[in-house]
């Protein structure tokens, strides 16, 4: 009896067969694309990570217009919060002072060759805070002139030698009759462009002693709107890691009244804009040059102790120019530091 013809017999089924997928190079082609699209969509490691170096430090979240920020505690790990480098989280590796910590600072001491810096002991004050730095701190001298710096002494940690030269070279520009700084912020433009002893692995900064007029430039500044030069020479620095503590200097021709800005004078002004894009502190004390460089001084001093050098992973590669965002874990401060960093600002494996 055949199946048909039995109702109550099982039915009987084909044998299972296997497809095999063609081996076309269209089609391993296509697979290797995915597979490849896959690994990036859960691999984010595979993206670009780059150490790079932070200056910062803690200031007050509330100022008033004018107002310079006063020295606070040292920053700490914990005071800091989210840390975003051209929009993406960069998270901290290594927390350490700037004074007295493992990173070299390359500190350039920069003076206007059209103030006359010397009386009253202002050399004695700027040869002690020299010898007051700490080893990790190499010092070089230079003077502005006609747009330009000129180096009279290079990065080095011996303090006689520097403020030896100091001295001689400053009489030697005061003597000068071609003592034109041309422009401050161009001086600074150039010294971005032209730091002696470059070394990624160093960190730097400058003070510069100056009234930080514009005695050439035709643009009419005034209200909120941003000096050209002054946001040139923000973007210079900014690019070549260079932190600047602009310390108002003016001996001639005497404080004009009538050239103030809300409080400021006119290079007081563009300090506080230069500070502000870069991380530096400006200082001053009022609308007057100080009589001595003392307080002043000290104050540097006292903002330098309270900064740490913060490295952090940047999902970048070196020498990508991006945005920098820090938070603060505090509502009675903020972290100041540059508006932009260049990436890659640490040479891996160096010495510290």
């Amino acid at each position: 009896m055949t199946p048909e013809s039995n109702p109550t017999a099982p039915a009987k089924t084909a044998p299972a067969r296997t497809k095999l997928r063609s081996s076309s190079p269209a089609r391993l082609l296509a697979a290797a694309a995915c597979a490849l699209l896959l690994a990036l969509a859960i691999a984010p490691h595979a993206v670009a990570q780059t150490p790079t170096m932070l200056v910062l430090r803690a200031v007050p979240a509330k100022l008033k217009k004018g107002e310079t920020t006063s020295a606070l505690p040292p920053l700490t790990k914990a005071d800091i919060g989210d840390i975003k480098i051209g929009g993406k989280v960069a998270p901290v590796t290594d927390f350490v002072p700037l004074l007295k910590g493992p990173h070299v600072l390359q500190l350039f001491v920069l003076l206007d060759s059209m103030q006359m810096i010397g009386g009253n002991g202002q050399f004695d004050s700027i040869k002690k805070f020299m010898n007051e730095m700490p080893s990790n701190v190499e010092i070089a001298v230079g003077w502005m002139l006609q747009g330009r710096v000129v180096v009279v002494q290079d990065f080095t940690t011996d303090r006689t030698l520097t403020a030896k030269v100091l001295i001689q070279k400053s009489r030697e520009e005061a003597a000068s009759p071609k003592n034109d700084n041309g422009n401050p912020y161009q001086c600074l433009r150039s010294l971005a462009a032209k730091w002696p002893s470059p070394d990624p692995a160093k960190l730097r900064a400058v003070l510069v002693f100056t009234d930080g007029i514009i005695r050439n430039n035709n643009q009419a500044v005034s209200g909120d709107q941003l000096n050209p030069d002054v946001d040139g020479a923000s973007q210079s620095l900014q690019r070549s890691g260079i932190v600047p503590y602009p310390f108002f200097w003016l001996d001639y021709p005497p404080v004009d009244p009538n050239r103030n800005n809300g409080g400021q004078l006119d290079g007081q002004t563009n300090f506080s804009q230069l500070t502000a894009d870069t991380g530096g502190e400006g200082l001053w004390e009022g609308q007057f040059a100080p009589g001595t460089f003392d307080p002043l001084l000290d104050k540097l001093y006292s903002t330098l102790q309270s900064e740490a050098v913060v490295t952090v992973t940047a999902p970048y590669p070196a020498g990508k120019y991006q945005r920098l965002d820090v938070k603060s874990n505090r509502d009675d401060i903020k972290i100041s530091g540059p508006d932009n960093v260049m990436v890659g600002n640490v040479i891996a494996g160096a010495k510290k």
